[in-house]
């Protein structure tokens, strides 16, 4: 950053001003006055830009011309610099213009920011914290399009052709961890990654001291990671740990765990931590064998997780009555989500169990399905964030078996399809070609983030995902997923072949035919760079509404859009989902998604929006249990839409315009629904999410 103040006072050179005559004083950047001088100029312009000594002279003598013209009280750092960056366009110097620019926002957009906050991002709430993340969000975006990338890449998202995600961590940060609870249960607690900067904790001895390890190691990730952070096997690593308890102090842990991470207003500028815990009914027969970890950081020599099975399946159920419970309002727990393997050895043996989840279900919406009764589900899988999924290979297996399995997602690059149609007219063999070319600029996208990542590493910005595990770095750049997802399949049908995706066979067809094209060619980026890349279903939570926006600017009425023109709540259908406002039936809407399940195995989700109707937890098992043994659904949830009065606290099931308690109306009621993988209030989402809530069809069950 440019700072009058910051160099030597040094005179290389005798500068010639035009009629010099007083300078007026320079506030910098370090919040002082000091006199200016224009040969800060020339060296701040050698120091950041590939100028040479000749032209940096020139263009700080022009610059101290124009300044000694101006009848000026005081001048600023970031002044001076908008003089610089005039003269260097006017010389066509662009390059060195946008290396030397100043990065931030206008006054004024801060000060909205500072009165009204933003929509870009539901899960914050407008605070403090959250205002000068979205600042900051705001210098790294920038930061990111001009320094990170270069111009073609970055024109490429501006333009809406493809999309990065979380382009304001893309210079900073991974985007998201599974993580082994055994890790952390064998070896203790170094939040910081080094121990330098914190208390460093051994391994837990008690049940109270392991819940809150488990707690702080994924807030303390959420330090280092932009996305979410969970653990897979939650209650089966925790089993030892509960042996001889009763049920009633199980709960507690259960609350303890939920509680914390329900309260630490602690990540990412203003927010929970983004977690997630995934629960088996017990220790399903994969693990039999694994030798358990057990307090103080030991590993039994005759114990598996086995013998813990009745230990196991008592802790689900205390964590499921904790999340039925909901908080002391009776609101549900939106974090950490709660995700339920399904496995057909256990459908029929814990029915009970899996109607006691349908019934969460139905009350709330909160667990989500990780199903792994299809038959190309592997045993051993994790999900994460709003959809993603993983699959250990070799090596991860082989930490799996050390008790140290990290999975996860360096970063996402969406394709815009709908876009392709419009760019082709028509033609099939452009369409594929078309894409590809935009397939092969997220892959570049995606090589130059996992280099970021590495200069990150190595320049020790990443502690926490530096620290040693088992003599590697805790995040292992090479086991990391590169993930190119994709928005609007529907409306590249409609756009190229005039139908949508549940209106034929050949329309289904087609879209089967893109998704898979898209899958070939991220398992070619694999084997051509030896890194891991997958494919996915992209969540769209920004990017469904961006990206229709910028293609309606664009394309005028021939961009195939859904939503409200007139209010300007548009958007894209996400991923390779049905239409949300088409009536179909739910069995053939069910059928037509889950179908692309097993190309998606990156990640994918099917969501079953409940209508107004209180389904029973039978009936919700019922359609659970179908879902799991006939359809190809990987993932999937039901979205109960909730009513909250903020005058009395009342949480009621579907939209309610009036409390049923208190009779307030209004302001009073706050309305909540899922957005895309987790709940938020509805006056927190953007506009194109807003209308698309107002599109779905929802489904008695």
């Amino acid at each position: 950053m440019f700072c009058c103040g910051g160099f030597s006072t040094t005179t290389h050179q005798e500068f010639a001003v035009d009629s010099l005559k007083y300078f007026p004083r320079v506030r910098t950047s370090r919040i002082m006055f000091e006199d200016f001088n224009p040969e800060r100029i020339r060296n701040s312009l050698m120091r950041e830009t590939e100028l040479s000594e000749e032209v940096a002279d020139r263009i700080a003598l022009d610059i101290a011309n124009r300044i000694n013209t101006l009848d000026l009280e005081f001048l600023s750092g970031p002044l001076i610099r908008e003089f610089v960056c005039v003269a260097l366009l006017e010389n066509n110097f662009e390059r060195s213009r946008a290396r030397y620019t100043r990065l931030g926002l206008p006054l004024f957009d801060v000060d909205k920011l500072v009165r009204a906050g933003d929509k870009e991002n539901a899960n914050l709430q407008h605070n403090p914290e959250t205002i000068h993340k979205l600042a900051a969000d705001t210098i790294f975006d920038q930061y990111t399009l001009l320094n990170c990338l270069p111009p073609h890449l970055a024109d490429a998202h501006i333009a809406g052709a493809i999309h990065i995600h979380d382009l304001e961590y893309f210079a900073t940060r991974p985007f998201c961890q599974e993580h082994d609870l055994r890790f952390f249960l064998r070896k203790g607690l170094i939040v910081d990654g080094q121990g330098v900067h914190t208390a460093v904790a051994g391994p837990a001895k008690h049940p109270e001291v392991a819940i809150l390890h488990a707690a702080k190691a994924l807030a303390a990730a959420q330090t280092n990671w932009a996305g979410g952070q969970g653990y897979d096997f939650f209650n089966v690593w925790l089993a030892p740990f509960v042996r001889g308890m009763s049920y009633k102090r199980m709960k507690q842990l259960a609350q303890m765990f939920i509680y914390e991470m329900s309260q630490m207003y602690v990540a990412r500028g203003g927010q929970t931590v983004f977690s997630s815990i995934a629960l088996e009914c017990a220790v399903p027969r994969i693990i039999w064998d694994v030798p358990a970890f057990l307090p103080g950081g030991k590993i039994s020599k005759s114990e598996t997780y086995q013998d813990y099975f009745d230990e196991a399946n008592t802790f689900f159920n205390a964590i499921l009555d904790v999340y039925m419970g909901g908080d002391h309002l009776g609101k549900p727990f939106n974090f950490p989500k709660c995700e339920v393997k399904l496995r057909r050895e256990y459908l029929t043996k814990f029915e009970e169990e899996y109607i006691k989840v349908a019934e969460l279900a139905s009350r709330f919406g909160t667990p989500y399905f990780l199903n792994l009764c299809p038959d190309y589900m592997p045993d051993i899988v994790n999900s994460q964030c709003c959809r993603l999924i993983f699959a250990p290979d070799s090596d991860e297996l082989e930490d799996f078996h050390k008790g140290a399995m990290r999975m996860g997602s360096l970063q996402v690059v969406t394709i815009n399809l709908p876009r392709l149609a419009y760019e082709v007219n028509g033609s099939d063999k452009k369409l594929f070609e078309l894409l590809d070319l935009r397939m092969d600029l997220a892959r570049e996208v995606l090589l130059i983030k996992r280099d970021v990542i590495r200069e990150r590493l190595n320049g020790g910005s990443l502690p926490f995902c530096a620290m040693d595990c088992f003599g590697e770095p805790y995040l292992n750049l090479d086991k990391q997923v590169l993930n190119i997802g994709f928005v609007g399949l529907n409306e590249l049908l409609r756009a190229h072949l005039g139908v949508e995706l549940h209106e034929g066979t050949d329309a289904w067809r087609f879209g089967l035919r893109v998704i898979r094209h898209m899958v070939d060619r991220v398992a070619d980026f694999g084997k051509e760079t030896g890194f891991r890349f997958g494919c996915i279903q992209t969540p769209a939570e920004s990017c469904a509404h961006r990206l229709a926006l910028v293609d309606h600017r664009i394309f005028g009425d021939a961009a195939v859009v859904q939503g409200d023109l007139s209010n300007g709540g548009i958007y894209y259908t996400n991923s390779s989902h049905v239409r949300p406002s088409s009536g179909i039936p739910l069995i053939d809407r069910i059928k037509i998604e889950s179908s692309f399940h097993p190309l998606t195995k990156g990640g994918a989700i099917l969501h079953v929006w409940l209508g107004e109707s209180n389904s029973s937890a039978e009936s919700v098992w019922s359609l659970i249990r179908r879902v799991a043994t006939e359809s190809l659904a990987a993932y999937f949830a039901f979205t109960r839409d909730l009513t909250i009065c903020r005058k009395c606290n009342t949480v009621e099931a579907n939209l309610q315009t009036r409390c049923k308690t208190c009779r307030a109306e209004g302001e009073n009621l706050e309305h909540w629904s899922r957005i895309t993988g987790y709940y938020q209030q509805l006056r927190g989402w953007n506009a194109g999410k807003v209308q698309e809530f107002k599109d779905r069809h929802r489904y008695v069950v």
